[in-house]
This record gives C-alpha cells, sequence and structure tokens, in this order.
C-alpha cells in the first residue's frame, strides 16, 4: 500500500469511536504524516520498511502501532488524544517522541527499540508502561512528566537520562535492569506516589 493511500484513509474527518482498519498492510515507503490531523487507526502488525515520520501530527482517536515492525519512528511533538498502543513494536533504529503529550495510557510492553527512544520533555496524563520492553541505544527521559505513573516491570534498558524528570501517582521498577543490574533508584529522584522497586 503506498504511504499516499494510507495517508488519504486516515485524515479523514474524525467520528467518535471511528477507526481505520490497515492491520498487517505494507507501507511501500516513507509514511509521512508531519502536521496531519489523523482519525482514529489501527496499524496492527503492519510493516513501516522505510519508517514513520509524524512530526507534530495530531491523532484524535485510537493510535495502535500494536506489533507494527518499522525501520524508525519519529513522532517528536505528536499529540495524542486517546490510547497509543505501541506494544510489542520491533523498531530497528530511533523511536523519537521527544515533546509528545499523550492523553491516554501510553504502551509500549515487549517493545524492542534498536537505537534511541526519545521521551524527553513528554507530557504523559495516562500511565506509561514499558513493561518487559528492551531498549538497545539510550532511554530519553528528562524534563518529561508522568501524571498517570510510571510502570517499568523487567524493563531492560541500556542507559537512561531522567534528569528534571517528574513521576506523580505510582512509579513501578520492579525487576528493571540498567545493563546487568537493577536500575537505581535514584535515577528516579522526583516521584509523587508510591515507588515499588
Amino acid at each position: 500500500m503506498t504511504p499516499e493511500d494510507i495517508l488519504s484513509r486516515i485524515t479523514i474527518p474524525y467520528e467518535f469511536g471511528a477507526c481505520v482498519d490497515l492491520r498487517g498492510v505494507t507501507c511501500e515507503g516513507r509514511l509521512v504524516l508531519d502536521g496531519a490531523r489523523i482519525t482514529g487507526v489501527d496499524f496492527t502488525g503492519a510493516h513501516f520498511p522505510e519508517g514513520i515520520s509524524a512530526v507534530g501530527a495530531e491523532f484524535l482517536g485510537l493510535s495502535w502501532f500494536h506489533e507494527i515492525t518499522a525501520r524508525d519512528v519519529d513522532f517528536s511533538g505528536a499529540l495524542f488524544h486517546n490510547d497509543a498502543r505501541f506494544d510489542r513494536a520491533q523498531i530497528a533504529g530511533d523511536a523519537d517522541f521527544t515533546k509528545a503529550e499523550f492523553r491516554g495510557v501510553s504502551q509500549f510492553d515487549s517493545a524492542r527499540i534498536g537505537g534511541t527512544l526519545g521521551l524527553s520533555a513528554v507530557q504523559g496524563f495516562g500511565n506509561c508502561s514499558l513493561e518487559n520492553a528492551e531498549i538497545a541505544g539510550q532511554t530519553q527521559l528528562a524534563r518529561s512528566e508522568w501524571f498517570g505513573g510510571l510502570w517499568l516491570d523487567h524493563t531492560r534498558f541500556s542507559s537512561i537520562e531522567t534528569g528534571d524528570m517528574l513521576v506523580h501517582g505510582r512509579l513501578w521498577l520492579k525487576q528493571a535492569q540498567l545493563g546487568n543490574r537493577p536500575v537505581p533508584t535514584d535515577s528516579f529522584e522526583i516521584s509523587f506516589g508510591y515507588s515499588y522497586v
């Protein structure tokens, strides 16, 4: 499926509860959604060999990228009005969400990121979960704020940057690993809820 075909199908006016079914498609080129307003869409199991660019895009409904494969993804500055699912996503390179805003849950459970995971200056209003995720590059969380808590059960980091990060609600660090050792709790100094380590 061409990027132009995909774009034409998901930039229609949003209707509450509506969701465009694009499960399992293969995009024949880089999918560029920069600045677009996207209706609800389900990309479960879709393939993006040339990656995705959605800089400053606005996702108005469900945003399901569950089990996708992609060369890289750039959602920097994107706004997700509803749940954003990237669980079990396989991203060969970087996954950039710098300055994105998640108004629903942001789910990265069991995702595999081959490069950097950019979550700097993100605002997350629902729970963010990276349970059992594995990030080969640096995980950048500096200046991010998580109002719905942060769930890092069995998450495997190679390196993390957390300066000036704020966690409201539950912070779960049980079995989280930084390299071959537990994630040090002083990496998450400012947490206003219960912390489980």
